[in-house]
């Protein structure tokens, strides 16, 4: 796998890992809110689950009232863009001119306002970032078992699976994101997803 490959199967970490799952709706308090309830930016460091590869580095953007993402992994010239409204995930690769568009990961978000569906059970409270979160005892998409920390109003901060760190906050701001981080630029030449 490449690094660029690396970079963005780590990227897709994230992104998999703030959908809810499960089908049960939760009364509250008895879950998370797992989409983000305001505008925030946030910069992670994800650990691989194989630990000859290095810790990696992306921000993370997020539009709560157009429900947009953008992730762009450090060091590429590759970046992500999700519209949870409009169910696509745009991948730009800036040093082809290119982009390709695919159906967004995972299920439909949670609303604003409504907590994650699925089995949750609530942990410990602890500082991440400077930022205090709840630790939930869930299974992420691919069913493993994770802690997952999650703040009040829905942004994740850390996430523990076998006991090992594998994605946490360094950098937190909630801030107004402006349109323009998330459109997708002019002029990109459209190419189709690879299919295994």
């Amino acid at each position: 796998m490449s690094g660029e490959s690396r970079r963005l199967a780590l990227a897709g970490l994230v992104l998999a890992l703030v959908l809810p799952v499960g089908p049960a709706a939760r009364a509250a308090g008895n879950a998370p809110f797992v989409t983000p309830q305001q505008d925030v930016d946030i910069f992670y460091a994800l650990a691989s689950p194989d630990p000859s590869i290095p810790v990696q580095h992306q921000r993370m953007r997020w539009s709560a009232g157009t429900r947009r993402q953008r992730v762009d992994p450090d060091g590429s010239a590759t970046y992500m863009i999700t519209d949870y409204r409009a169910g696509s995930l745009t991948v730009i690769d800036q040093a082809h001119s290119a982009r390709t568009v695919i159906p967004a990961p995972g299920p439909a978000l949670s609303e604003p306002g409504q907590r994650a569906s699925g089995d949750w059970a609530r942990g410990e409270t602890m500082l991440v970032a400077g930022e205090s979160c709840t630790v939930w005892h869930t299974r992420d998409t691919d069913g493993r078992v994770s802690d997952v920390c999650y703040s009040d109003d829905g942004v994740m901060l850390q996430v523990m699976q076998d006991d090992r760190i594998v994605v946490r906050a360094e950098q937190v701001t909630r801030a107004t994101q402006p349109d323009s981080v998330f459109v997708v630029p002019a002029g990109l030449k459209s190419v189709q997803a690879a299919h295994p």
